[in-house]
C-alpha cells in the first residue's frame, strides 16, 4: 500500500513539473493523430497550469470545432485574441466560426485583424471576401476574391473554392462571362466536385445550352454532396429539361426538387 501510494506521488510530481507548452505539444500531438478525446484531456490540463496559454485556448477551440460546439470555440478564441491580439491564427478562428453563424459584422474585424497580421494568407482573404459579401459590400468582395486568387500558391480544392464562390457573386450580378470563365478553371482542377459541375449547369442553362446543362446537372447529382444540395440540382434539371421540351422528366425532378426540404448552402 505504502509503494503504491509513493508512486502515485512520484507521478503527480512528474505531471506538476511539466509547463503548459510541454502539455499543449501533446495535445497537438494527439490532435494531428485524430485522437480528440485524449487531446481534449491533455489541454485542458495544459490550461489548467497555465489558464492564459493562447496555443492552447486556440487548441481547445479547435477541438470544440471538431465537435461542433461552436459557443466554447468562441469563449476560447475570445479570451486568445484578448490576451494576444496578434495572435493571427486566433483572430482568423474567431472570424471563421463567427463568419459560420452568419454574424458577419462580427466576423468581419478579426478577419481583418487576421490578414493585417497574415497579409499573404489566401485563405484568410478568401474568408474576409465571403464576409464582405455576406454584408452585401460587393466591391469589397470582389477585390478580396481576387486578392485570394492572388496568393494562392497551393492550387487543389482551396483554390477551386475561391473560383466558385466569385463565380457565384458575379453570376449574381449578371456577369456571366467572367463567371464561366472562373468556373472553367475550377473545371480543370476538380471536375470531380459536385459544386462545380452544378454552377458550370447553372450557367449553360442561362445561355439556353439545355442539353449542356442537364449533362453537368445529372453529373452533379452523382457526385458526393459537400455544398450544393440534391434538391438544387433537382431544380437545375428540371428547368433545364422542360426548356428541352422534355416535360416527364422535368416534373419528375420538380418533384423530387418540392419533396426535399430546404436548406441553407455555405
Amino acid at each position: 500500500m505504502m509503494c503504491a501510494l509513493l508512486l502515485l506521488l512520484l507521478f503527480v510530481g512528474q505531471s506538476s513539473q511539466q509547463t503548459a507548452a510541454d502539455l499543449y505539444q501533446k495535445a497537438n500531438a494527439l490532435f494531428q493523430q485524430q485522437q480528440y478525446e485524449q487531446s481534449l484531456a491533455a489541454v485542458a490540463e495544459a490550461l489548467r497550469v497555465n489558464p492564459r496559454f493562447v496555443p492552447a485556448l486556440v487548441l481547445k477551440a479547435r477541438l470544440a470545432l471538431a465537435a461542433n460546439r461552436f459557443d466554447v470555440a468562441k469563449t476560447s478564441l475570445r479570451q486568445a485574441v484578448e490576451r494576444e491580439p496578434n495572435s493571427a491564427s486566433a483572430q482568423f478562428l474567431l472570424g471563421f466560426v463567427l463568419y459560420l453563424e452568419n454574424d458577419f459584422a462580427g466576423a468581419l474585424e478579426p478577419l481583418r485583424q487576421a490578414a493585417r497580421l497574415q497579409p499573404d494568407d489566401a485563405r484568410t482573404q478568401f474568408y474576409l471576401a465571403l464576409t464582405f459579401e455576406g454584408l452585401g459590400r460587393t466591391d469589397d468582395a470582389i477585390a478580396g476574391y481576387e486578392r485570394a486568387l492572388k496568393l494562392n500558391k497551393a492550387g487543389g480544392a482551396q483554390l477551386a473554392d475561391t473560383l466558385v464562390a466569385y463565380a457565384r457573386l458575379l453570376f449574381t450580378l449578371g456577369r456571366y462571362d467572367e463567371s464561366e470563365g472562373l468556373i472553367d478553371r475550377a473545371l480543370v482542377i476538380e471536375p470531380a466536385a459536385r459544386d462545380v459541375q452544378y454552377e458550370k449547369g447553372r450557367l449553360r442553362l442561362e445561355r439556353r445550352d439545355f442539353a449542356a446543362a442537364i449533362k453537368h446537372g445529372r453529373k452533379a447529382l452523382e457526385l458526393p454532396d459537400v455544398g450544393t444540395t440534391e434538391r438544387q440540382i433537382h431544380y437545375l434539371l428540371a428547368r433545364a429539361f422542360l426548356q428541352a421540351g422534355q416535360k416527364e422528366l422535368a416534373e419528375l425532378h420538380l418533384a423530387k426538387f418540392r419533396a426535399a426540404p430546404p436548406t441553407l448552402r455555405r
